[in-house]
């Protein structure tokens, strides 16, 4: 997809309050009249809270959903990323759920409308309220796009901060993004870990766990393979599905969408399947040698009680 950008001649800047106002003014309202109050696209995530697990009982979860992308997913697997807005059903709409003791997880995600082709992403961790795309970006309309940071005085690209990548390398699917070369569509990775800001300037990270996917990515160079494991389906009734699955303690995200298609057409675009998600979470069986074990204990605790000392 493309994203519209604003081109700006280079000159020196009058930095005063006056001129600011003035150019903000005029600015601002040629732009209205040209984009019909235009914002940068920029996606709030939102969660459906898929319950937690007390390490117990079992947690069962089941949600249907409409407006899910064919795009949505497959999105985040190309060198631009994707556009978080567009994953899951309705709008930026991700699951969560924790789990207070290690558990056998099941997900899965099917389709209910024909074409969809699902796909999903299992991070551990969550975002913080409020999180999306460049959230790090200046608001001062002489300071750069919030899209596109850029230095004030030069109108050279700035590195996104947070986005920085010590080593300098952006290697595939690494959590950094190289602003200064490169235009993004997002921050969405459906194959990585990465992070995202909110409106206070607050950052948090998801961890990459796992992608269940027909769409598949590999760097050679460091032995690394995303996804694969799944299928391309788009049938009514298919999907796909991740069966007892070992995770540890902690608080988990899912990502999903379409991965049938990555283009600009409207059909491919647009809000126009329903999917079912659903999670499964349970105790893990303890191994047979644990209760070999206990029942050993247990014999030669009932021994011990039953051998009195004689008394002399």
């Amino acid at each position: 997809m493309e994203r519209t950008t604003l081109s700006r001649t280079r000159q020196s800047v009058v930095r005063t309050s006056s001129v600011k106002a003035i150019l903000f003014g005029v600015v601002g309202g040629f732009c209205t009249l040209l984009l019909g109050m235009w914002e940068p696209a920029v996606a709030h995530v939102s969660f459906s809270n898929a319950g937690t697990f007390d390490g117990t009982n079992t947690l069962t979860y089941s949600n249907t959903l409409t407006q899910y992308k064919a795009h949505g997913w497959v999105d985040g697997t190309d060198a631009d990323l994707g556009d978080s807005h567009q994953i899951g059903g309705l709008s930026a709409r991700w699951y969560r759920f924790t789990l207070n003791q290690p558990g056998l997880v099941d997900i899965s995600l099917v389709q209910n409308t024909a074409g969809l082709d699902p796909a999903f992403t299992l991070y551990r961790g969550a975002f913080l309220a409020g999180a999306h795309d460049d959230a790090t970006g200046g608001d001062d309309p002489l300071e750069g796009d919030p899209l596109q940071p850029v230095d004030p005085i030069t109108f050279q690209p700035l590195q996104n901060v947070t986005d920085a990548d010590p080593s300098g390398l952006y290697l595939k699917h690494s959590g950094y993004r190289d602003t200064v070369n490169n235009t993004y569509e997002g921050q969405f990775d459906a194959f990585g870990s990465w992070s995202m800001g909110n409106a206070s300037l607050q950052h948090s990270t998801v961890e990459y766990v796992l992608a269940v996917s027909g769409t598949s990515d590999s760097d050679p160079s460091r032995g690394l393979t995303w996804g694969g494991n799944g299928n391309h389906n788009t049938a009514a009734g298919t999907g796909e599905s991740l069966l007892q699955y070992y995770l540890p303690a902690g608080t988990y995200s899912v990502a999903g969408g379409g991965e049938a298609c990555n283009n600009g057409t409207a059909a491919c675009t647009g809000g126009f399947y329903s999917a079912t998600f659903s999670l499964t979470v349970q105790p893990v069986p303890l191994p047979a040698a644990f209760w070999l074990m206990g029942s050993a204990l247990t014999g030669l605790s009932i021994l011990g009680r039953r051998k009195k000392p004689s008394i002399l």
